[in-house]
């Protein structure tokens, strides 16, 4: 199958790497895969992702666009004691200079200062004007807020959508596994599908079969294997020591050029 080359794809081998924010090189191929798949199915809806830092994803969320379609970003947009001081700071524009860089434009409803505490199911879709069929949530890694923000992903995604979970078996943020283990119990109609080192892929049961099928004849995405998740085959997807290797030295030099 001949998938072709879109915005997306464009942005993960050219601009990825100058955008800070800690979304790795193969995660972000799977995303663009499975944005890929959904422009192929034409399987419409909005983007949503909680906690955009400095873009690095929801850029492509922006650019997998197609018309009538929104991007919603929520964040507070300020930097927090984790990013203070460090490399990933100024949170508070870098999403805009970064946009602005890359050509990419807001409508005023798309970009949304606010801790996701605050929202409502109805409030998202209000703003996207629809149901979402690529949530990404990646907040406060803390359980309540992740049981919060997954919350509000059941509530927006349609029938075809993905839930992305940030840090899923994240040492450093294990309230992230058991919130997600938590509301993977509860919401009985959805699965997991997919799983990285660092991200876990979950959709309606019926279309997550789908996307496992077609990531598994994706080609170039990593070495693939099949794990276990509650009883359900879920596709791994690990990046060799060589290609991790190139792609650590590939951004080092892209970081130094911008």
């Amino acid at each position: 199958m001949n998938h072709g080359t879109t915005a997306v794809d464009r942005y993960v081998e050219k601009s990825l790497a100058s955008v800070q924010g800690y979304l790795t090189t193969l995660d972000a191929r799977v995303v663009a895969a499975l944005l890929s798949l959904q422009l192929q199915k034409q399987i419409a809806g909005h983007l949503c992702e909680i906690g955009v830092h400095h873009g690095r994803l929801f850029l492509m969320l922006a650019l997998a666009r197609r018309a009538g379609e929104r991007a919603l970003a929520i964040d507070l947009f300020e930097d927090d004691a984790i990013n203070t001081n460090t490399q990933h700071a100024g949170r508070d524009r870098a999403l805009f200079r970064n946009a602005r860089r890359l050509g990419i434009e807001f409508l005023e409803e798309e970009v949304w200062k606010t801790s996701s505490f605050e929202v409502q199911p109805s409030q998202i879709l209000k703003r996207t004007t629809g149901r979402i069929r690529f949530f990404s949530v990646d907040g406060c890694h803390l359980y309540d807020a992740v049981e919060n923000d997954l919350n509000l992903a059941e509530g927006t995604l349609g029938d075809e959508g993905i839930i992305a979970i940030d840090d899923f078996f994240n040492v450093d943020w294990a309230d992230v596994s058991f919130a997600t283990s938590d509301f993977l119990r509860r919401a009985k109609g959805m699965r997991a599908f997919a799983i990285t080192s660092s991200k876990l892929f979950v959709a309606p049961a019926a279309a997550a079969e789908k996307y496992l099928s077609a990531l598994r004849g994706r080609p170039g995405l990593g070495r693939l294997s099949t794990v276990q998740i509650m009883g359900r085959d879920v596709l791994a997807l690990r990046q060799g020591t060589l290609k991790k290797g190139y792609e650590a030295i590939r951004e080092l030099l892209a970081k130094r050029a911008s």
